[in-house]
């Protein structure tokens, strides 16, 4: 069975049984380590890996399945962004033994997750503080990352480093280490509202031994030279976050609406469920998500159509420009309608929606966590600034 096939076969038996408890797990804390094996062990972690059979999932079908994964449960799906990242990674690398080695990880069910991002120095930027200091017989990594989304779930951590000495001195690497390896912490430290139970903490590194087959690729940050901007896919997957949370909403607002037996005195409906401004909340609040899963795929086609080629060696740095200018513009229409409607909910309730049991509370919490990931007036500013004075979007992670 071709992955494609198994992504629209078999996810929703499992998809449904991620979903049946995602809402108690959140209220008590409780983390997914079992919903992330089952997708593992399921090959759904792998329907993006390209096999014999033909190609896998290309950014539409993947953002489509990555939709319905965070309505079923958005902190497993968040879980799972830096992987899919390193997956789509490797589908560009050339055929040979680096490919080979992390294709059959890959293939066998691994999950991998990242430690990017420092607490020091611009966020975005290509300047790390952890190093990766050369010594006899390899390397040494010491430093620390926060915010290593999914690491607490993985099998293998993706770190990004300063080198220092060596041929590749100055050059950031990037380094790829089984979790368990000495001298690797990961600290489940992430106290955030939203989206807690995400292994979003801290990432230690106290001399851990680094080998040459630990390496994935060295770059030089001052280099002019053409390469693939992962930019989009990372961004862009976090509105598919925030829509699978919205189509939740959906889900929750109808139910809500149908369970309501009480009302005001003064209501327009003798029934809630024929209330009209009631019934118009929940209208709103369904076409929003389901614009926004528009949105997002029809972004993820354009990422698509960059990527593709890529995946061959050919980087089109056109396109490239075309799917950040297409993530952007997902990211400033979602964030400022999710937050809206997953506010709007709790008029569908009225007050008994706001009891803590019910946890309707949830999705805003993890809708406005996703959000700050980078400020969406930002994102605004960058698009306007493009289309009135022509100025490029800025070269960094965010776009």
């Amino acid at each position: 069975m071709s992955v494609l096939t198994r992504v629209v076969s078999d996810r929703s038996t499992i998809l449904s049984e991620i979903a049946a408890d995602a809402a108690v797990r959140e209220l008590t804390g409780i983390d997914p380590h079992a919903q992330v094996r089952l997708l593992s062990e399921s090959g759904l972690t792998a329907v993006a890996l390209d096999e014999s059979s033909g190609p896998g999932a290309g950014a539409p079908e993947l953002f489509d399945f990555l939709i319905d994964l965070a309505r079923a449960d958005p902190i497993v799906a968040h879980i799972l962004r830096a992987h899919f990242w390193f997956v789509e990674q490797i589908r560009r690398f050339p055929d040979g033994p680096v490919r080979d080695r992390w294709v059959a990880e890959i293939a066998a069910g691994r999950v991998f997750g990242n430690a990017t991002s420092e607490r020091t120095g611009s966020a975005g930027s290509l300047s790390f503080q952890t190093e990766l200091r050369a010594v006899d017989g390899g390397w040494l990594l010491t430093g620390a990352k926060f915010y290593s989304t999914g690491t607490a779930f993985s099998d293998f951590v993706s770190v990004t480093a300063t080198v220092r000495g060596g041929e590749f001195d100055g050059q950031v690497a990037r380094i790829v280490l089984p979790v368990d390896r000495d001298g690797v912490t990961i600290v489940d430290d992430w106290d955030g509202i939203g989206q807690n139970r995400t292994g979003t903490g801290t990432t230690t590194l106290d001399s851990v031994r680094v080998t040459a087959d630990d390496i994935l690729a060295f770059t030089d940050p001052a280099s002019t030279a053409a390469i693939a901007n992962d930019g989009p896919f990372l961004q862009l997957y976090l509105q598919a976050l925030i829509t699978g949370i919205l189509l939740s909403v959906s889900d929750d607002a109808t139910a809500l609406l149908r369970s309501r037996t009480r009302t005001f005195e003064h209501a327009p409906a003798e029934s809630p469920r024929h209330d009209p401004v009631l019934l118009g909340t929940v209208g709103e609040i369904d076409a929003a998500a389901h614009v926004a899963r528009a949105a997002v795929l029809d972004a993820a086609r354009t990422i698509e159509e960059a990527f593709a080629p890529a995946r061959s060696g050919v980087i089109e740095p056109d396109l490239f420009v075309r799917a950040s200018t297409a993530a952007a513009r997902v990211k400033v229409h979602v964030d400022r309608v999710g937050l809206r409607a997953a506010a709007d909910l709790f008029d569908v309730g009225g007050a008994s929606s706001a009891s803590r049991a019910k946890n309707l509370d949830r999705h805003w919490r993890n809708i406005r966590t996703v959000t700050l990931h980078n400020p969406t007036s930002y994102k605004a500013i960058a698009l306007g600034d493009l289309l009135v004075n022509g100025t490029p979007l800025p070269a960094n992670g965010y776009f």
